[in-house]
């Protein structure tokens, strides 16, 4: 778990420090440790301790992977494959159940006119909204804003208002399509905002009051559902490509993880990973059930890159209603930081060059909840003068916060 509010902080980071303070022990437990953490492991830092084998030595789930493009070649223009759409009745027709997971929520994730190409935005934020067909409403998945539906476009003045997009709404009513009468239960943000809704959905699927659970990442982990013998990846694809170094990583454990909710109690499991990129080493890997392949992968990606764990980012983001006076700031805050790292650089006889860049300007989101964010951005050099750097950083935060000052992260969960 990762805090995005402030304070900001990794869970795992915080039962370390009160370890340490308590002289506890830790145990980190996951069948997809990062990167990071595995690495740690590895060079003796952490104890590595392994469990190879499912429990009862029941074998993991055949999995298969569906190229989309092939199946829209072919005229299908479903959500569901037609290898998916079989293992489905073949689930049903034996009395067992599915997970299909979707990680968007929502019916189409945004809406724009095909006459202009103009996309519908939330006022107040910089991002598109996302169409719920249930409440026929747009929502913003940042602020919580809804807004109606146009008959024509804002832009245009065009009557070609259409929705793009997949999200879990839109899987469940393609299933409800496919196979009346089957029922199904929706675990997403939407669903589970009210007391004990977790509990009570996950208590009536566990029952068998549905044969499918649709969800976002939240069906992902964790569930042991015995009569669940197939697993659907509805869209690979949505979780691929995000403009993050660590997106392969959180693919692949998100893959992997879900992918072990099948077959759990009889060792039948199957799983079906629908993609426009079949090539893609995060699925290629995850089909193999491979942690340890994906790993000698992905720290090789990341050594040649220079990303984390052999450099560090750090993030300072800045956040006010008043646009000017926050790029003011931000840039005499930029300023006066670099100067202070690389007085902590030469201070140590290092070079300044491990300071590898320094950018700021406005964060990729640019504005939420009608306030305008902008951003630091500076990577540096893993050796042994970055923690006399890290002090420099946060030194210099402590003694320069402002009102336009929000937070500083290092190695941030993300970068948006």
């Amino acid at each position: 778990y990762h805090s995005d509010h402030t304070p900001r902080y990794g869970a795992a980071e915080v039962a370390q420090k009160r370890a340490e303070l308590s002289g506890a022990a830790v145990v980190l437990g996951s069948a997809t440790p990062s990167v990071g953490t595995f690495r740690r492991a590895l060079s003796g830092r952490y104890s590595l301790i392994e469990l190879p084998n499912r429990v009862n030595n029941a074998p993991l789930p055949k999995v298969k992977i569906v190229d989309m493009r092939a199946e829209f070649l072919k005229g299908n223009s479903s959500v569901f494959s037609e290898a998916l759409h079989g293992e489905l009745k073949r689930c049903f027709d034996a009395g067992e159940q599915a997970i299909l997971f979707m990680n968007r929520r929502g019916y189409s994730t945004f809406v724009s006119c095909r006459g202009c190409g103009y996309t519908l935005k939330c006022p107040d934020c910089d991002v598109s909204m996302t169409y719920h067909k249930y409440e026929n409403v747009m929502k913003c998945h940042y602020c919580g804003r809804t807004k109606n539906i146009p008959k024509v476009c804002p832009e245009c003045g065009k009557p070609h208002i259409k929705f793009f997009g997949v999200g879990t709404q839109q899987v469940e009513e393609q299933l409800r399509d496919s196979f009346p009468g089957v029922k199904s239960l929706r675990m997403d943000m939407d669903t589970t905002q009210t007391r004990n809704a977790h509990y009570d959905i996950l208590s009536r699927f566990s029952r068998g009051d549905a044969q499918v659970l649709i969800g976002t990442q939240m069906v992902a982990k964790g569930l042991d559902m015995p009569n669940v013998s197939l697993v659907g990846i509805v869209a690979a694809d949505a979780s691929l490509h995000i403009p993050d170094y660590r997106s392969c990583e959180r693919a692949f454990q998100l893959f992997t993880q879900v992918a072990g909710r099948a077959g759990r109690a009889n060792g039948n499991g199957r799983v079906v990973i629908q993609t426009y990129t079949p090539d893609h080493p995060a699925v290629v890997l995850a089909s193999r059930h491979d942690y340890k392949g994906f790993y000698e992968y992905e720290i090789a990606q990341r050594r040649a890159a220079l990303f984390p764990p052999y450099a560090l980012f750090v993030r300072v983001l800045f956040i006010h209603e008043d646009q000017a006076p926050l790029c003011e700031a931000e840039e005499r805050f930029a300023l006066g930081l670099k100067d202070a790292i690389l007085q902590a650089l030469k201070a140590q006889g290092a070079d300044e060059r491990e300071l590898l860049f320094m950018v700021w300007g406005e964060a990729p989101i640019k504005r939420i909840d009608g306030k305008y964010r902008r951003q630091i951005v500076l990577k540096l050099a893993r050796t042994k003068h970055t923690p006399k750097v890290v002090d420099a950083i946060y030194s210099y935060a402590n003694a320069h916060r402002s009102e336009y000052f929000c937070s500083l992260e290092l190695n941030p969960g993300d970068m948006f």
